[in-house]
Formats: structure tokens, C-alpha cells, sequence
């Protein structure tokens, strides 16, 4: 377990003025495929053939100012504004970081272009502490965490919806509140997956007993518009409360999968602006 995971703010200088669509999601994903593909073609190949959920993720472009009519976002030369993104996969890391090097000691201030926008990368924060949604750990010190909280409070900062079975007739459902057990099951997944552990379902199940909402502040529906279609997520704050605190492995579980949340998001189109979460309590 010596991988690490990563979250990173990209802060930005816009070079020309322009509009973008509102959410931004798309172009994030496609420059962050062109930076793989400039360092690594063959691991942006791999990436796009992959059938599991992608080892990153996207935050919204910040910043900016949106149109409440058209929703698109307007940017002015010289605007500073910010991306965040969420790296599970050492690999991903280093051909990211390696990118902004080397257009850094190739052609002054590396770039990424949005649309047509094209933005300096300024800074990147990546330790913990620089900024509210920066951040590192290493997968065994969150595999370590063996906090046993009965109650957190999570702030949900870009539309959040969950994909969540089907209906008789075969329609996926979608679940734009994210109740506990909803929450955890990607999460769970993911974590197996990456650890070898064995969670499976019992620890689902056991949250979906054990574990409600406790809280609601702010909470809002918003849409969230991808290539020509629009989604509707959840944005705000909640709280879940543990009822039954006996089964402590499974509540030390709990905290952690929450607190890998912040780097792999929670739900789905995570890799295009959905889903950005972080635990503000305790």
C-alpha cells in the first residue's frame, strides 16, 4: 500500500477572454486526457479503454462568472480562477506533474486550453494544509485511520447524484441525496479493489442500518450540463450520525472511505465536475 492519493488546486490565469459552458466538466476531461497523451500516450490509451471507474477526478471551474440566464461562464484576460483534481493512481501523479515541468522549462508558464480559452497554470497546491481542497495521503496511512466518530459533516461542493439500481422496466434509477449506504457503496468498491480488503456488502448493509442524516443546511438542486444533455445533482451540507457504534472496524471503515471521498468523489460523472466532497467535522 505505498501508493498515494492526491488532490490538487490548479490555479489559473485566463491568457484570453472567452465563454465556456457552464459546467466546464468536458473540457476539463478532455485537457486533462491531452496532458496523459503529451507525457504517456500509451497510458492515456489504457485509460480510455478502461471499463472500471477512472483513478481521478474533476472539480467545476471556479472562479468565474455565470450567467444566471445561460448558465455559460464568462472569462475576462487576466482572471484568475481554479481547478481542483483528484489523483488515486501514483502513475496519473507523476505524468501530471511531469507535464506542467516540462512545458514549464519548454515555453515559460505551462498551459491548458478550455474551449477557447486558453489558461497559465499560476500554481499547484497539492500539500495538505495550502488550501481547504488540497491535499495527500498515502493509501496505508488511510488504511491506519482507526478514528471512531459517530457523527460527520460533509460538504457536497459540485452536483451530486447516485446511480442506484433499476426500476421493473429497466430505467436506471438516479438518487440526487446522497443517504449513507448510497454513499459508501462505490466507495467500498473502489477500496477493495485497490486494497485487496473484503468490505463487500455485509459493511454496506451494516451502514444502511447504522448509519442516517442527521442534519440538512443549504441543500440544493442544481443542474449539471454534460455534452448535450443535463443532470441534476444535490449540492450542500449534511450530516450522517452513527447510531450503533459497537462494530468499531466497521465504523473506523466508515470515517476512512469517507476521507477517501475527497479524492475520488462520491457518485457519478466524478471525472467531469460531479460529486467533489470533502469532511469539514470532525
Amino acid at each position: 500500500m505505498n501508493q498515494s492519493l492526491h488532490a490538487l488546486v490548479i490555479n489559473l490565469i485566463a491568457q484570453n477572454a472567452g465563454t465556456l459552458p457552464g459546467s466546464v466538466g468536458e473540457l476539463a476531461h478532455a485537457a486533462f486526457y491531452a496532458a496523459v497523451q503529451a507525457v504517456d500516450p500509451a497510458l492515456s490509451a489504457r485509460m480510455h479503454d478502461a471499463q472500471e471507474r477512472k483513478a481521478f477526478s474533476l472539480s467545476p471551474l471556479y472562479g468565474y462568472w455565470q450567467s444566471p440566464q445561460d448558465k455559460r461562464i464568462h472569462v475576462n484576460t487576466g482572471q484568475a480562477g481554479w481547478l481542483r483534481l483528484g489523483l488515486l493512481d501514483e502513475e496519473l501523479f507523476a505524468v501530471f506533474m511531469q507535464h506542467i515541468l516540462y512545458s514549464g522549462l519548454t515555453g515559460g508558464a505551462p498551459t491548458i486550453r478550455l474551449g477557447n480559452v486558453d489558461f497559465a497554470i499560476r500554481e499547484v497546491q497539492g500539500s495538505p494544509g495550502s488550501h481547504p481542497w488540497s491535499g495527500y495521503i498515502t493509501v496505508a496511512d488511510l488504511a491506519a485511520l482507526d478514528a471512531t466518530s459517530t457523527r460527520w459533516v460533509l460538504e457536497f461542493a459540485s452536483p451530486t447524484a447516485i446511480r442506484w439500481e433499476q426500476a421493473d422496466n429497466g430505467t436506471r434509477k438516479v438518487e440526487i441525496f446522497p443517504q449513507p449506504r448510497l454513499a459508501m457503496a462505490s466507495l467500498r468498491s473502489r477500496w477493495d479493489k485497490m486494497t485487496g480488503d473484503q468490505y463487500g456488502k455485509e459493511f454496506e448493509e451494516w451502514v444502511g442500518r447504522n448509519v442516517v442524516v442527521g442534519r440538512v443546511w443549504n441543500w440544493e438542486t442544481e443542474p449539471f450540463a454534460y455534452k448535450r444533455q443535463s443532470y441534476i445533482g444535490g449540492t450542500g451540507q449534511l450530516q450522517y450520525v452513527l447510531l450503533d457504534s459497537s462494530n468499531q472496524s466497521y465504523t473506523a471503515h466508515f470515517n476512512r472511505l469517507l476521507h477517501l471521498a475527497f479524492f475520488a468523489g462520491i457518485g457519478y460523472k466524478t471525472t467531469h465536475g460531479m460529486g467533489q466532497v470533502r469532511v469539514i467535522s470532525p
